[in-house]
């Protein structure tokens, strides 16, 4: 998936991403590094002014799920979160970023087995930050790839 439909699916096509304001930051092509931000926004916030845990959530699985999806076409492979733990490690608070790194041999290892198996696994570390690098919350996620049913082919027309 290239940059501009990475963009499209983060910032224009997924009404969660939308409405928390989550952004493409930078595509880190010879490192394999996609990092999303969730701009400060009062609507992610708790009732102690706090951004809210179930947003944080939703910037570190969106950011390990777009590295994955930048190696595949989602008409084809589709890039599920099947298994997400989180520990909060610090009080949250304005903007938050989430870095997530899948080289080119991880994936080509996982489109192997894909290919193999007609589904693969892939587990992933992911920090989220706030605005001064102070570490907010750390995650565990296993992503799934399947082959994407017809139904949701909808979603990602041919360019």
């Amino acid at each position: 998936m290239n940059e501009e439909m990475m963009v499209q699916v983060v910032e224009k096509a997924c009404p969660f991403a939308l409405r928390a304001r989550m952004r493409l930051r930078e595509l880190d092509e010879g490192h394999g590094r996609v990092t999303l931000i969730m701009e400060d926004n009062p609507d992610n916030l708790n009732a102690f002014g706090l951004v809210h845990a179930g947003a944080i959530c939703g910037l570190a699985e969106t950011a390990g799920g777009m590295a994955i999806m930048k190696y595949v076409d989602p008409r084809e492979i589709l890039v599920l979160n099947t298994i997400f733990n989180i520990r909060y490690v610090h009080p949250p608070r304005g903007e938050l970023r989430c870095a997530a790194q899948v080289v080119d041999e991880e994936a080509q290892a996982l489109l192997e087995e894909f290919r193999k198996n007609g589904r693969a696994d892939k587990a992933m570390d992911l920090k989220v930050l706030d605005s001064s690098a102070v570490l907010v919350a750390q995650a565990q996620a296993t992503y799934r790839l399947i082959p994407t049913p017809e139904e949701y082919k909808q979603y990602f027309p041919a360019p």
